[in-house]
């Protein structure tokens, strides 16, 4: 069963006038249609990704009080500058940070850090 109907229309993807056969049609072409699919998954994904990353952000920096503290533990420390811990201990080793011993724990003044990170 065949349509008469004859209806000009717009693309919505390359925006060149057509005539189309239904009342639905949105595209010029199949071409256009899988264009304009692929653009529109792309587009999602890249939504997705920027959700995702501004998930992450704020969760850098989880307390806002590091930014007061003078004396930071090693797992502050990290937080605050964002390395793992197996790096931290590496740059106290090579003495590129210089650390705070008390007993059997270890701390990283902010000054340390600024010296490190050249502020």
């Amino acid at each position: 069963m065949s349509s008469n109907i004859r209806i000009k229309r717009i693309c919505m993807y390359c925006g060149k006038e057509f005539i189309a056969k239904t009342t639905v049609t949105k595209y010029c072409s199949h071409k256009c249609n899988s264009r304009d699919y692929k653009r529109k998954i792309k587009e999602l994904k890249i939504q997705a990704s920027d959700k995702d990353t501004n998930k992450v952000i704020p969760q850098h920096i989880k307390h806002p009080k590091l930014n007061e503290k003078e004396i930071l533990s090693i797992k502050e420390v990290c937080e605050f500058i964002g390395m793992s811990k197996s790096s931290v201990y590496r740059l106290i080793k090579d003495e590129v940070i210089k650390p705070l011993k008390i007993r059997n724990r270890v701390f990283i003044s902010r000054e340390e850090l600024k010296k490190m990170l050249k502020f």
